[in-house]
């Protein structure tokens, strides 16, 4: 009885830069991503209305990465922390889900399969500037790894508008024949 949508890897990649989760969230529909270009703020989204009435960040909508709660206690969430660059998918379910009357948006790491490493470099208009690198590993006895970081700097499209943030996302994993158990540690810095 759900409405739930999900957008792939390589729509992800596609859809933009990978600057902003808004990128891809139109294609979804009955969510609204606003985004305003203010990384002060983050994204407002609202899933078929709940969350519209939030001055800033998410509300009315939990949010997830990997199956670990990324809102707070009282419902307040941003998704500026999303590794995107990483993520084998989001998923977003739209209706009422618990206490969330919107739903929820979840993240989901693709998980490694052999070792890998990649770089990416964007440059576009109004000085956008963005680099990213990550790494993976098979560590081996069902555990795997992953690190990545980016930055970002854009001089903005109006007076006062430059922005700048710089992330780092570490990921460890285990999976036994029926339990998982994943470690996360981000960092987000985005000086106002």
């Amino acid at each position: 009885p759900y409405a739930i949508g999900s957008i792939d890897a390589s729509t992800l990649r596609s859809s933009g830069p990978m600057v902003n989760l808004s990128e891809a969230m139109a294609r979804v529909p009955g969510l609204v991503v606003a985004n305003r270009n203010n990384y002060a703020q983050d994204l407002q989204i609202s899933s078929r209305g709940f969350g519209a009435r939030a001055g800033f960040g998410v509300r009315g909508v939990r949010l997830y990465t990997d199956g670990i709660p990324a809102s707070m206690p009282d419902g307040q969430g941003q998704v500026s922390h999303f590794d995107l660059a990483n993520a084998q998918r989001v998923e977003v379910l739209r209706g009422p889900y618990g206490n969330r009357s919107g739903g929820v948006i979840a993240a989901v790491s693709a998980p490694v399969r052999a070792g890998q490493f990649e770089t990416g470099l964007d440059v576009g208009q109004y000085g956008l500037r963005q680099w990213r690198v990550s790494a993976a590993a098979p560590l081996g006895n069902g555990f795997e790894a992953r690190v990545g970081a980016s930055g970002l700097e854009w001089d903005g499209f109006r007076p006062q508008s430059a922005a700048s943030k710089t992330s780092a996302n570490a990921r460890l994993a285990w999976q036994g024949e029926r339990d998982r158990v994943i470690v996360l540690a981000s960092v987000l810095d985005q000086p106002a």
